[in-house]
C-alpha cells in the first residue's frame, strides 16, 4: 500500500530587487514555508508542517491556513483530515505584527487513494508525457513525446514503449532508467506487444494499415508482417498467433483479427468489436477486449473476455461508462494470472480499474493524475 500526494505548483508572493552601494541592505523578510506529511492515507489525515522563516524584528505571527475544501485553521503546524480523495489548493497566510508583513503560499495537493496492489503496475500518461510506476516500485519517467504503446519484458527487466511524436520504438529499465531508441522512422506507431520467447517486438501502424515487427534488442530491420487494415490499435501476440483489434467505424473495420505471427492465415476473431486495447490470459487462454461499439449500440459498452480456443465463448466482465465526458475508452489492458485479475486503463475517467476474471470484486485500484492509456505489470 502507497500514497500519493503531488504538488503542481507554487506561488509565493513577494519581490526582489537589485542593491546599490549607496543603498542601505534591506533586513531579512518573511518567507512562508510549508511541507506536507501523510498521518493516514486511508484516512486522508495530513499534517502541514510550518517551515516558514520570520526575522526576529517581525514581531508575532499570525498564521492562517485555508485547506481548500472550506475549512480553515490559524494553528501554526495543523492537522486535517479530508473527507473526500482530490485536488486541493492549500494556502498558508502569514501577518507580522512589528514589520506588517503580509505574505502567503499556495500549493497544489492531491490526495489520491491507497493504491492496495503487491507488484508492479505501470502505465502511459498522455497529458504528463510519463510512464508511471506504482506498487512496490515509484517511477515517474519523462517521456519527450506522445505514445499509447506499453509492453512489458519482465524477464529481461524492461519496458518497451511508443514514441509516436518522435516515430520512436524505445525500452528502458523497469527504474526508468537507461532509454534507449531501438527504431526510428515508425510512422502511427500505436500499441505494443512482445513474444519474448522469439524475441520479437511488434506493434501496430495506424498509418498505413498494418503490423510491424522486429528484434527485441534494437538489431536488423523492421518487417512488416500484415497489411490490408484499416486502423489497427490492439495487439498481443501468444502461442504462434497474434489478435489484432481494427477501430475503423463501419462498413470497414470493426473487428478483431487473428494470424499467424507471421502474418499468414488471416481471419476474422470476432466480428462487430471496437475496442482499442486487447489483453492475454496465457494461463486460461481467454482474450480480453474493450467492446464500445457506440456504432451499433451506445448501451454495449463493455470489457469482455473470448476463449481462444472458442471464439463464441464471449463474456462480459464490467460495463464501462459512456464515451464523452467523464467516459471511457481502454487503451491499456494487462492480466495479472497470480492473483486472477484484469487491469484495464480509463482515458477519460483517467483512472486504471480491475476486477477478478468473472467480473466480481470491480474495484477502482488509482485515480491518474492525467491521462492513463498503455498498462503494463510486473508480478
Amino acid at each position: 500500500m502507497r500514497y500519493l500526494i503531488y504538488f503542481f505548483f507554487t506561488v509565493m508572493l513577494g519581490a526582489c530587487t537589485s542593491i546599490d552601494d549607496d543603498f542601505p541592505v534591506p533586513q531579512a523578510s518573511t518567507v512562508p514555508k510549508f511541507s506536507v506529511e501523510v498521518l493516514d492515507a486511508e484516512q486522508k489525515t495530513l499534517k502541514f508542517n510550518n517551515e516558514s522563516i520570520v526575522p526576529e524584528n517581525a514581531g508575532s505571527v499570525t498564521y492562517t491556513w485555508s485547506f481548500g475544501d472550506g475549512t480553515t485553521s490559524t494553528e501554526e503546524s495543523p492537522e486535517h483530515q479530508y473527507e473526500n480523495f482530490g485536488e486541493y489548493d492549500v494556502k498558508l497566510v502569514l501577518i507580522t505584527s512589528a514589520s506588517g508583513e503580509i505574505k502567503n503560499l499556495t500549493k497544489d495537493v492531491a490526495v489520491l487513494q491507497p493504491i492496495n496492489i503487491d507488484f508492479n503496475l505501470y502505465y502511459m500518461d498522455t497529458d504528463l508525457l510519463q510512464i508511471v510506476g506504482v506498487g512496490l516500485t515509484n517511477v515517474n519517467k519523462e517521456v519527450n513525446g506522445f505514445g499509447n504503446g506499453l509492453a512489458i519484458d519482465r524477464s529481461g527487466a524492461k519496458i518497451y514503449y511508443a514514441d509516436d511524436d518522435n516515430l520512436q520504438l524505445k525500452r528502458m529499465n523497469l527504474d526508468g532508467t537507461e532509454t534507449e531508441i531501438l527504431f526510428e522512422g515508425l510512422s502511427g506507431i500505436g500499441s505494443v506487444t512482445l513474444d519474448v520467447e522469439a524475441g520479437k517486438a511488434y506493434w501496430t501502424n495506424r498509418t498505413d494499415g498494418t503490423v510491424q515487427r522486429a528484434n527485441m534488442d534494437g538489431s536488423g530491420a523492421v518487417e512488416t508482417v500484415l497489411t490490408g487494415l484499416s486502423l489497427p490499435e490492439g495487439i498481443v501476440v501468444h502461442a504462434g498467433k497474434m489478435y489484432v483489434s481494427d477501430v475503423d467505424v463501419p462498413p470497414v473495420g470493426e473487428n478483431i483479427y487473428r494470424a499467424n505471427t507471421n502474418g499468414s492465415g488471416l481471419e476474422v476473431f470476432v466480428s462487430g468489436s471496437w475496442g482499442y486495447a486487447l489483453g492475454i490470459d496465457p494461463v486460461n487462454e481467454r482474450l480480453y477486449f474493450g467492446d464500445q461499439a457506440i456504432y451499433d449500440d451506445p448501451n454495449d459498452n463493455r470489457l469482455k473476455s473470448v476463449s481462444l480456443n472458442d471464439n463464441s465463448d464471449i463474456k462480459t466482465i464490467a460495463s464501462l461508462e459512456a464515451i464523452g465526458a467523464n467516459g471511457s475508452r481502454s487503451y491499456g489492458i494487462a492480466v495479472n494470472t497470480d492473483e486472477g485479475k484484469v487491469y484495464w486503463s480509463d482515458r477519460d475517467a483517467k483512472r486504471i480499474r480491475s476486477a477478478n476474471f468473472d467480473g466480481s470484486d470491480l474495484e477502482t485500484v488509482l485515480v491518474a493524475e492525467g491521462s492513463p492509456r498503455g498498462i503494463a505489470l510486473d508480478f
